[in-house]
């Protein structure tokens, strides 16, 4: 893929980087739980977000598998990796000294000791996607070798058996009582559960991108997007109305909705005309860089 911007891809960055602000920002008016005023337009919007990382990984596989740089070791340790591991690195330290200042145990050896255990954990909460995303830099030369030499079919089953092994039977024991869960939970040595489960979105978001044109039906992806939003919602509403979060299958549906909003909107946004100038989709876009 040429360097020339693709536009879809730049639309599609734009609305997951806002719904990531609006998630985060609807939390607590969600947590509050519906009986307060605003839980209903938060519960909307909050499900209307789950679509943001897995569309943020999709165009990650998009961009990376689809560029002929990415076989290249040099360019992936001189410009790609640092691109992410150095912002990561000084936000990460700005946020232990932040924290420990607020807690009032700020000192040398506690920041130090933060960023020592950075490998076992994040900082702060908000940055677990970038260890997926990292694990995915690091292999995407080899996953780069895999695509460029894997037929359609070989993908799909890698596909299907990364959506079974990563989020049927996991969503399912952990959705079952522990004496029904246990039957589907994996031994240790055998799971396949893969760089936080994303692996899979970043092989998703690359195949899309080879759906040829013509294939693509606008109203049907739409149709299908509209129906699991509102399916999304009804599930959201009706478990947290009845107070159904520690009942059993009470949250077997929600992982199901990532591929339910996301690929649709993916494929939606890669077909449709959209007609937006420049100076906006870039001024947007420099807030994620």
């Amino acid at each position: 893929m040429s360097r020339s911007r693709v536009i879809y891809i730049d639309v599609i960055r734009v609305v997951a980087m806002l719904a990531v602000v609006f998630a985060h920002s609807c939390a607590n008016m969600l947590i509050a739980g519906p009986t307060t005023r605003h839980w209903g337009l938060a519960n909307i919007l909050v499900t209307i977000t789950t679509v943001a990382v897995p569309l943020f990984y999709m165009i990650s596989g998009v961009t990376i598998l689809n560029s002929e740089r990415t076989k290249n070791l040099s360019y992936l340790f001189k410009h790609r990796l640092p691109r992410i591991l150095i912002p990561f690195l000084i936000w990460s330290l700005l946020s232990s000294i932040i924290f420990k200042l607020i807690s009032g145990g700020l000192s040398f050896g506690s920041v130090l000791n933060s960023m020592l255990l950075i490998y076992h954990q994040p900082i702060l909460t908000a940055y677990w996607f970038l260890y997926p995303l990292i694990g995915f830099y690091l292999l995407s030369p080899a996953i780069k070798a895999f695509v460029d030499n894997v037929d359609n079919n070989t993908m799909n089953y890698i596909l299907i058996i990364w959506f079974i092994t990563n989020i049927i039977l996991p969503n399912t024991a952990k959705s079952l009582p522990t004496n029904s869960g246990q039957y589907f939970e994996v031994y240790g040595l055998g799971s396949l559960v893969f760089l936080s489960k994303m692996i899979g979105y970043f092989l998703l978001g690359y195949k899309l991108s080879h759906i040829k044109a013509s294939n693509i039906r606008l109203s049907i992806n739409l149709s299908i997007f509209l129906i699991g939003l509102i399916i999304s919602i009804t599930d959201s509403y009706i478990i947290s109305a009845r107070q159904l979060q520690d009942k059993p299958l009470s949250d077997i549906l929600p992982p199901f909705y990532f591929q339910l909003l996301s690929v649709p909107y993916f494929l939606y946004s890669r077909n449709s005309k959209i007609n937006i100038p420049n100076p906006s989709i870039d001024s947007l876009n420099s807030l994620h860089h």
